[in-house]
């Protein structure tokens, strides 16, 4: 029987229009619908939209979805947060503005999928249904999105996150180990990196 949960896009209509991966033969589904499942009681969910007045405040920060029944902010962080300086800070920047407005913030980086494992870990929520294979590697040399493909902070960055889901680093080392291209994949450089990335969420 074919999962219906496809790699993670940030909207549906994204999800859509990218396809079929033609490398896994694997769709798309986009947050929203992961949502659906993870939060099945929560319908206020605001998609990139600015927050607006706080306290007489203006803020023009628009994350990628946000509730205020839950008091939650979920940003999709795609490649562009991995490979410019500039968007790192802004991440680090708007996610203690976040914060400091009693919302909860959680980044999902582009190379987590939502596993079942994914999911606990991100939102401490366990689903009983199968959600996205984990033994299914989400990079690689033909998206250009592997440890080669970012900068030094970027680097830095991916490998203390995936110190929070030791199988699904696995899985993608694994693959990208087998396209035995190291001038694309980075691997050798990344390995040492993630040896030396602490064991902790990381903070913005």
């Amino acid at each position: 029987m074919k999962n219906k949960w496809g790699f993670l896009r940030e909207t549906s209509e994204q999800a859509r229009k990218a396809g079929i991966d033609k490398d896994t033969g694997i769709h798309r589904t986009g947050l929203d619908e992961y949502l659906k499942i993870i939060f099945p009681n929560t319908d206020d969910w605001i998609h990139d939209k600015m927050i607006g007045k706080v306290d007489g405040v203006l803020y023009r920060s628009r994350p990628d979805y946000r509730s205020e029944s839950l008091k939650l902010i979920i940003e999709f962080d795609g490649l562009p947060h991995y490979q410019k300086p500039d968007i790192i800070q802004k991440d680090e920047r708007n996610t203690k503005m976040y914060e400091s407005l009693g919302y909860k913030v959680i980044r999902i980086p582009y190379f987590i999928q939502f596993t079942n494992k994914a999911v606990k870990e991100l939102f401490d929520i366990e689903i009983k249904e199968q959600l996205f294979d984990e033994t299914i590697s989400s990079m690689g040399v033909e998206g250009k999105n592997t440890p080669a493909f970012l900068c030094p902070a970027g680097i830095q960055r991916m490998a203390m996150e995936f110190k929070r889901f030791p199988e699904q680093y696995e899985t993608n080392l694994k693959f990208m180990q087998s396209q035995n291209d190291e001038y694309q994949t980075g691997t050798e450089y990344f390995i040492n990196e993630y040896k030396k990335a602490p064991n902790k969420t990381y903070k913005q």
